[in-house]
């Protein structure tokens, strides 16, 4: 993709992220990839999106958590979603993006995303029974909400925020 490309694709998606936010569109997720996983964070919970910046790394931090970047001001603690997935440390690549808390959670923390995808809605995906298909069975992952699949088949799972945000095991970096 090249640049220019890139610009108008991010242009065209803040605008929809700012309509759907302000109900003027259907939209209730945006859509990201992070490692091999497809996931849907609700938008009502989806803080600012910035581009990945130098973290300064937590000693004796665990592998997923990558450290503290200060974000208009704000110091957040940035957590890769892939690794927290249990996935394997990959290169991270131009696309990657830093995708804030909304502040009504009151947790400074941005995950790290290989790639925005957009901006889904109901209509455009069918909820389907979790399978065992990509290791994502019921129950293995707390804040992970229902799984859906899209028209070329591939399945996206709904990431509770709230609940990621409240889980044990995320809140435990080190």
């Amino acid at each position: 993709m090249s640049r220019a490309s890139l610009r108008e694709f991010q242009t065209h998606l803040a605008q929809r992220l700012t309509a759907a936010q302000s109900g003027q569109a259907p939209s209730r997720w945006l859509a990201v990839l992070a490692g091999q996983w497809r996931f849907l964070l609700p938008l009502e919970f989806s803080g600012e999106i910035s581009p990945m910046q130098h973290c300064a790394p937590l000693p004796h931090a665990l592998p997923w958590f990558l450290g503290l970047v200060s974000l208009r001001g704000q110091v957040c603690g940035v957590v890769h979603l892939g690794r927290f997935m249990g996935e394997d440390a990959a290169a991270l690549t131009p696309q990657a993006r830093l995708i804030q808390f909304a502040p009504a959670l009151d947790i400074n923390t941005a995950l790290l995303v290989d790639q925005l995808v957009g901006l889904r809605n109901p209509d455009q995906l069918q909820k389907v029974l979790r399978v065992q298909e990509d290791g994502l069975g019921e129950g293995v992952h707390p804040w992970l909400g229902s799984t859906y699949r899209d028209a070329e088949q591939n399945l996206w799972h709904e990431v509770d925020l709230l609940a990621l945000a409240e889980n044990e095991q995320f809140l435990s970096v080190t």
